[in-house]
């Protein structure tokens, strides 16, 4: 998710401003030709992807927050009709849910631990996806 912060997404595309002179500066110190053309072609690149910038919010804090929901969004792709099929996972989670008092104001932890194989993750990755949302 590019962010462009305090800083114009053309002068990446281009490498101009005061972008392109640290650009400039960085390239100095490689040698090999190939990898600053990559470089270029990955900042176009990066440039031409729909992100975030600074001058097209007001607030601060509310652009940190969307930047944070979407990075979430993404890594929530999964779909929760993922775990539905999962036999016994729902009795997992009722005992997961009682043991992290989840109405409490201090902070909870529960560890998993089992012989490998048997769904530590996967209970783990479904409750997060629950609490999540």
């Amino acid at each position: 998710i590019p962010v462009f912060y305090r800083l114009d997404p053309s002068h990446v595309r281009k490498q101009t401003g005061a972008f392109g002179k640290i650009f400039e500066e960085t390239c100095k110190n490689q040698t090999e030709e190939v990898i600053i053309i990559q470089w270029r072609r990955a900042l176009t690149d990066v440039a031409n992807t729909l992100g975030y910038h600074s001058v097209n919010w007001g607030n601060e804090a509310a652009m940190v927050e969307e930047i944070a929901n979407d990075v979430l969004d993404k890594l929530l792709l999964t779909s929760s009709k993922d775990s539905e099929n999962f036999v016994g996972i729902e009795d997992h989670l009722a005992k997961l849910s009682v043991l992290l008092q989840l109405d409490a104001e201090e902070v909870r932890m529960v560890g998993l631990w089992g012989s490998s194989g048997i769904g530590k993750t996967t209970i783990a990755r479904v409750l997060f996806q629950r609490l999540s949302r």
